[in-house]
């Protein structure tokens, strides 16, 4: 094999990111926002709502890892997942934004529901897709200078696989509010859920021949892959920046219409977000093969952590700094897009090169429970912490509590957290590249 996978390859492979993205982008920024003032949950119900919709991942991704490592096909272990789950993924998109005419604890019971169902669909897609980054780098000779085989080329493959993710980001972004604002929620997920199949089928097209069949014996548990001290430092630093994401994708819809005054402009608040990271990442790539995958994180985790406080320090009202200042977050978000995905793969090979055994699906699968967690522990803290600061439902006006409420939560509270990750990155920079 070459030296580097081919640009059909590594650009088809990340092509089918943009299904994730789709799905990802409009739970993230508006499902929360959906619940709150369309399906008028309060805000703390639909947080919770959202944390009990992904409580069984518990089980459910670690077991889509493990049967995936356990696939035996013609097509391999992966891609027969992300062709066969693809239909029930959009169906369950469209599913959540369709929505019922149910009200109170039914209506949280019945979103509860259709998330769980949701979510299981994602496990079964989303798990075997990110192993197979682990499968086409495998057999990839070490380049010079590089720690291991194919170590270069799986920030170049997540790259282009976070990049095409970025692409189906700003589709949702901007494509959501216009078919909600012009016509309807149902619409706006019908469009958008009608776009999530297709990528995966090219992503599958694209791997034909290269995904590996999975192992036939029992191997270690599902849970087994947290004793890997590796794993658990890459896992920690994920966990991380991916609070910070779902954070500020929650959030931003409060703080354009309650702080900046501009309900119009979440359009270009997010396209300046996601932009910026589109055009970012290919110098993230840059940065991690010219030192290492995780100093580099830990350099663009702290130049995040300051563009967050001056979001929140941006005066009431004043809408061209916020967005100004929102596209200084690129290189952030690009590298929590890339470099933990990309250092997972190392983790991986190392694994394997100890104990024998192909765990890739497992490792992908607790990382997708951990990403779960996050996003639900999350929503829901933000959801609680809306909810006590006096935020009313549907509401155009709200207390001054609620608006430094969104500020704490713009600002100095995710960047806290940027900022420890950045430290202990750092300090420990080299967990996978040795």
């Amino acid at each position: 094999m070459s030296e580097s996978l081919p640009t059909r390859v590594r650009q088809g492979y990340g092509f089918g990111a943009v299904a994730i993205a789709i799905a990802n982008t409009s739970m993230m920024f508006f499902l929360l926002k959906y619940l709150v003032d369309v399906a008028r949950l309060p805000a703390a119900t639909a947080g919770l709502v959202l944390f009990v919709g992904k409580g069984w991942d518990a089980f459910a991704d670690p077991l889509a890892g493990w049967l995936s490592d356990r696939t035996q096909s013609r097509m391999g272990a992966r891609r027969p997942w992300v062709l066969f789950g693809s239909v029930p993924f959009a169906a369950t998109f469209i599913a959540t934004f369709w929505g019922f005419d149910l009200h109170g604890t039914q209506a949280a019971v019945g979103y509860a529901v259709l998330l769980l169902l949701f979510n299981a669909a994602y496990s079964a897609v989303v798990i075997p897709y990110g192993a197979l980054t682990a499968s086409l780098t495998h057999d990839l000779p070490a380049e010079e200078g590089d720690p291991s085989p194919g170590y270069k080329e799986r920030t170049r493959l997540n790259g282009a696989r976070m990049a095409w993710s970025m692409v189906g980001g700003i589709v949702s972004g901007v494509a959501m509010p216009i078919l909600f604002n012009h016509y309807s929620w149902r619409v706006a997920g019908l469009v958008l859920g009608l776009c999530i199949a297709p990528p995966l089928w090219i992503a599958v097209a694209a791997t034909r021949g290269r995904d590996r069949n999975g192992s036939t014996g029992e191997g270690p548990g599902m849970w087994s892959v947290l004793r890997n001290p590796e794993y658990r430092r890459v896992v920690a630093q994920f966990c991380a920046s991916w609070t910070v994401v779902a954070t500020l994708s929650s959030i931003v819809p409060f703080y354009v219409e309650h702080h900046l005054h501009r309900k119009d402009l979440l359009d270009a608040l997010f396209a300046a977000i996601q932009i910026s990271a589109l055009v970012c990442i290919p110098g993230i790539v840059w940065l991690a093969g010219r030192w290492d995958k995780p100093r580099a994180y830990a350099l663009a985790m702290a130049s995040w952590s300051a563009v967050l406080l001056g979001l929140a320090l941006i005066p009431e009202g004043n809408a061209g700094a916020a967005i100004a200042v929102a596209c200084l977050v690129g290189p952030g978000v690009a590298a929590a897009h890339v470099l933990p995905w990309a250092m997972l793969p190392d983790v991986v090979e190392h694994d394997q090169a100890r104990t024998g055994v192909d765990r890739s699906g497992q490792f992908y699968g607790m990382m997708t429970f951990m990403e779960k967690v996050v996003l639900a522990a999350t929503l829901w803290g933000v959801g609680g912490v809306l909810g006590a600061s006096g935020y009313l439902e549907g509401a155009a006006q709200q207390p001054e509590s609620a608006r430094l409420a969104v500020l704490a939560l713009i600002g100095p509270l995710p960047g806290l957290v940027l900022a420890g990750a950045a430290v202990n990155a750092w300090l420990w920079p080299r967990a996978t590249a040795t």
